[in-house]
């Protein structure tokens, strides 16, 4: 089997597009993850929604 330089050079490519993909989204998670847990909006009711009914929790 010939491994000429042009398959390591394709090879090499290819391994560098996966591992910065999975960079890239591991970095885009952890910014999403720090502007949720930021959101004071998401952790206070709505004063004007009725009270939730613990028992109903499927939706009916």
């Amino acid at each position: 089997m010939d491994m000429s330089p042009a398959w390591l050079l394709l090879g090499l490519v290819v391994a560098i597009f996966i591992v910065g993909g999975l960079a890239f989204a591991f970095l885009a998670d952890r910014r999403r993850n720090e502007d949720v847990s930021n959101d004071t909006e998401r952790l206070d009711p709505d004063p004007t929604s009725p009270p939730s009914d613990p028992s109903d929790r499927h939706g009916g």
